[in-house]
């Protein structure tokens, strides 16, 4: 299962939240790591966006993921060149389990965002909107989560799966995603998998 984490390192996550980030990214690793069967199958790799898009660390099974990952906040928000970076990222590893013959889980793209687009959103909202309807339960999931001062109607061009975090604490979130990965993971190819709830600090935004 190939799974992107989509970070806002704009100037809206410095100080705090991007801390917060970095500290529960690595637990995120951490308690994926202590599954042994369902973490071989998991893949990482974090992307994130300010002034331009980049990787910040490529697709690595998380078993072998033994350095920490420090992003640091600063420049604008460009959320469309890091939604297109995001699904080109996990297009090409999902090209390259079909290549050696492996069955993949359905991925998955979590991005966070802490404030409005600076940038175009309209190629990226076209490309999430292309991949999830490529069958009848689409090729990838892509699920936003709005903290601080997150424009609410940019995520929701890209996704319905917007939710809302309160405060910068994001150790529940990272948690949440960690066990719904791993549940996943645990089960069949093309198994559903009906996600836990979210901790108490997060809530759906309708």
């Amino acid at each position: 299962m190939a799974c992107v984490l989509l970070v806002d390192t704009s100037d809206s996550m410095a100080g705090e939240p991007i801390g917060s980030v970095n500290s529960a990214l690595q637990r995120f690793v951490a308690k994926i790591r202590m599954v042994d069967d369902a973490s071989r199958r998991v893949d990482i790799a974090v992307v994130e966006y300010s002034t331009g898009a980049q990787v910040a660390s490529s697709f690595t099974p998380v078993t072998q993921m033994t350095e920490p990952i420090a992003l640091h906040a600063g420049g604008v928000s460009s959320m469309g060149a890091g939604v297109e970076l995001a699904i080109d990222v996990m297009k090409s590893r999902n090209q390259l389990y079909s290549s050696m013959g492996t069955p993949a889980y359905m991925p998955w793209v979590f991005m966070i965002s802490g404030s409005a687009p600076t940038d175009n959103i309209d190629q990226a909202a076209w490309k999430v909107q292309d991949e999830e309807s490529k069958s009848t339960s689409g090729s990838m999931k892509l699920f936003a989560l709005g903290v601080g001062s997150y424009d609410k109607t940019s995520l929701f061009r890209l996704t319905n799966r917007v939710m809302e975090l309160t405060g910068t604490d994001f150790e529940g979130m990272f948690n949440w995603l960690a066990e719904n990965i791993l549940a996943i993971a645990a089960g069949k190819i093309d198994g559903d998998v009906k996600l836990g709830d979210l901790p108490a600090d997060a809530r759906v935004v309708q």
